[in-house]
C-alpha cells in the first residue's frame, strides 16, 4: 500500500508540474498565427496550399510547408475548443514526453525507486526553453523524440516487434514538423553506437531505412527532402534560437540544460572511474552528438535533455552518493543509514507538498487562456489599421508579420514573417534585416518595393531615420494606457500624400487577447483578389 500511494503521489505531482508548466508561460506564440492560417485555409480547400499569398515581397517558387500538418490540428482545436483545445494539447504533449522517460527510467532501474521527483524537476527545467510560449510546432518533434528513445529501449532489449511502430509514428511526424531528421539522427547513432559494442546493429539501419522511405509521403514528395537539407544547412543571423549556445553566458531559458548537462558530466565521471565496464558507449555518443548541436544551435538544448533524462537516471544516484561520501568523508559517517533515509524522506515530503500546494494553487488562480501580449505583438496597431481601412502592401517586422497576415489579409499584404526559409529568398530576408537594423543601405526596400504601409516597433535604429524622411508621416504610435503602462511599442507610417485628419484609434477597452481566432483570410476572396490586391512592384501574379 506505502508503494502504490507513492506512486499514485508521484503521478498526480507530475501531472500538477505539468499544469504549472502549461499556464505559467500562456503567452501566444510569434508563428502561431501563421499555423493557423496554414489550417484555415486547408478547411476551406481540403488541401496544402504550395504558393504564397501573403507577402508582396519576392517569394520562392513552391511553398513548402514542413509543419503542414500542425497547422491543421492548431486550427481545428482552436475553432472548436478555444484556449483549451490548444492548452490541452500542450498538457498532453509536455505529459507524455515526461511519461516515455519515466518509462525508460523503469525499464533501466528495474523498477528500483522510480519517484525521484527531485530528478524530474531538474529535467523540467531543461525542458522550459520548448515551452516559453503557449504550443509551437516543435512539440510534436520532442514528443516523438522521447518516444523513439522509449522504443528504442525496448528493441535493444529485444522487443523487436515494435520495430514497424517507427515508419508508422514517421508517417505523421514527417507531416506535422520537419524535426524528424532528429529521430531519422538518432535511429543511426544507435547502428553506429551497438556495432561498436558487437551487438546487434543490422536491425537498426532496417529501421532507419524504413522510416526514411515513409518520409516520402507529404505534399511534396522528394522536393521536400531538397527543402530540407537547404533549410539545415542554410545561415540565420537573425532567428535567435538558432544562435551558438554559450556555455558560461547568460542562464536564461537553458539553466536546466545546464544542471541536466552537470548531472550527466557527473555520472559518466563515476562510470568511467569506478565502473568501466558499464559504459554504455551507444548513450555515451548520443549524448556527445547532440552536446555538439547544442552548442552549434541552442535551440537543440531540448534534444539533449530528453536524452539525458533517458539515459542518466540509473547512474545518477550512485554516483551522487560516491560524490557525496568523498567530498564529505568520514562527516558523512557520523549519521547512521536511518538518519540519512529520513533526511531523504523529509526532504521528498516537502518537495511534494510544495508542488502539490503550488499545482492546485495554479489550477485555482490562472485562468486557461492564451493571452496575446501587446509587449510582443502590435495588436492595437494593427486594429489601427484595421478600422481606418488602410490597405496595401505592409513593410512589417520579422517576428510580428505572422500577426499581421492573419489579422490583415487580404486587406495586407506582408514583407516577411516567421515562415522565413518557407517562403522567402536569401535576399528577401537580408534586405529587410538591413531596413530594421538601418544597416548599409538600409532603404533599398523601400526603394525596390512597392510600399503602402510601414508597422515598425519605436526601439529599432530605423525608427528615428522614418521619423527624418521627408515623404513619410506617422500617424500613429503606442502610447501609455490608463494604468501608466505602455501597451506596446509599434508606430504606423503612410507616404505623406496619402495623409488624412481624423484617424480612428482603439478602444482603451481593447483586448485582443478575446478576438486572437477572428481572421478575415477567405481562400476564395484572395484568389479572385489577388491581381487586385497585388497590382504594384515586385509581386508575382
Amino acid at each position: 500500500m506505502t508503494s502504490r500511494l507513492k506512486k499514485y503521489t508521484f503521478l498526480i505531482t507530475i501531472i500538477l508540474l505539468v499544469q504549472i508548466t502549461v499556464l505559467a508561460y500562456n503567452s501566444a506564440d510569434w508563428d502561431l498565427w501563421a499555423r493557423l492560417a496554414v489550417g484555415k485555409i486547408f478547411f476551406q480547400t481540403g488541401s496544402v496550399l504550395q504558393h504564397d499569398i501573403f507577402a508582396y515581397t519576392p517569394t520562392k517558387d513552391i511553398w513548402i510547408d514542413h509543419e503542414w500538418g500542425s497547422g491543421v490540428i492548431f486550427y481545428f482545436l482552436s475553432q472548436h475548443l478555444g484556449d483549451y483545445g490548444l492548452l490541452m494539447l500542450k498538457f498532453l504533449l509536455t505529459f507524455f514526453i515526461f511519461f516515455f522517460i519515466y518509462q525508460t527510467n523503469q525499464l533501466r532501474s528495474d523498477g528500483k525507486d522510480p519517484y525521484r521527483i527531485g530528478y524530474y524537476i531538474i529535467f523540467f527545467m531543461g525542458l522550459t526553453y520548448a515551452f516559453s510560449s503557449t504550443v509551437r510546432s516543435q512539440v510534436f518533434t520532442y514528443f516523438f523524440f522521447a518516444l523513439w528513445i522509449y522504443l528504442l529501449d525496448l528493441v535493444r532489449r529485444g522487443n523487436n516487434k515494435l520495430i514497424w511502430v517507427f515508419p508508422i509514428t514517421m508517417l505523421i511526424w514527417a507531416n506535422l514538423h520537419g524535426g524528424f531528421l532528429a529521430g531519422l539522427g538518432i535511429i543511426f547513432l544507435y547502428g553506429v553506437g551497438e556495432a561498436i559494442q558487437k551487438r546487434p546493429f543490422k536491425k537498426y539501419f532496417g529501421i532507419f531505412a524504413l522510416s526514411a522511405l515513409v518520409t516520402l509521403i507529404n505534399p511534396y514528395g522528394l522536393k521536400y527532402w531538397y527543402f530540407l537539407i537547404d533549410a539545415v544547412t542554410m545561415p540565420r543571423p537573425f532567428v535567435s534560437e538558432w544562435d551558438p549556445l554559450n556555455l558560461f553566458g547568460p542562464w536564461q531559458f537553458v539553466f536546466g540544460f545546464k544542471i541536466m548537462l552537470l548531472l550527466t558530466l557527473i555520472s559518466f565521471a563515476y562510470l568511467f572511474i569506478r565502473k568501466f565496464k558499464q559504459v554504455n558507449w551507444t548513450e555515451l555518443i548520443i549524448l556527445l552528438v547532440i552536446l555538439y548541436m547544442s552548442i552549434k544551435h541552442v535551440r537543440h538544448v531540448i534534444f539533449f535533455s530528453i536524452a539525458a533524462g533517458s539515459y542518466i537516471y540509473y547512474y545518477l544516484y550512485p554516483a551522487l552518493d560516491w560524490l557525496t561520501f568523498n567530498l564529505l568523508g568520514k562527516f558523512y559517517c557520523i549519521f547512521p543509514d536511518r538518519l540519512r533515509e529520513a533526511g531523504k524522506g523529509l526532504r521528498e515530503f516537502f518537495v511534494y507538498a510544495i508542488l502539490i500546494f503550488l499545482g492546485f494553487s495554479t489550477m485555482l488562480f490562472i485562468p486557461y487562456k492564451i493571452k496575446v501580449n501587446e509587449g510582443m505583438f502590435p495588436a492595437r496597431a494593427v486594429k489601427f489599421i484595421q478600422i481606418n481601412h488602410l490597405s496595401g502592401n505592409l513593410l512589417v517586422l520579422f517576428n510580428w508579420g505572422s500577426y499581421a497576415l492573419w489579422k490583415l489579409h487580404p486587406q495586407c499584404l506582408i514583407t516577411i514573417d516567421g515562415r522565413y526559409e518557407e517562403v522567402y529568398p536569401k535576399e528577401v530576408v537580408d534586405q529587410v534585416a538591413r531596413f530594421h537594423y538601418a544597416g548599409v543601405r538600409w532603404d533599398e526596400l523601400l526603394d525596390k518595393y512597392h510600399t503602402d504601409i510601414i508597422l515598425i516597433p519605436t526601439d529599432y535604429e530605423v525608427y528615428p531615420k522614418l521619423l527624418a524622411l521627408k515623404d513619410w508621416v506617422q500617424i500613429y504610435k503606442d502610447d501609455f494606457g490608463d494604468n501608466g503602462n505602455k501597451v506596446g511599442e509599434a508606430a504606423i507610417f503612410i507616404p505623406r500624400s496619402k495623409y488624412r485628419e481624423n484617424w480612428i484609434k482603439p478602444s482603451k477597452d481593447f483586448n485582443p487577447s478575446k478576438e486572437k481566432y477572428e481572421s478575415p483570410i477567405n481562400i476564395s476572396i484572395s484568389r479572385k483578389n489577388y491581381n487586385k490586391t497585388s497590382n504594384t512592384a515586385g509581386i508575382k501574379s
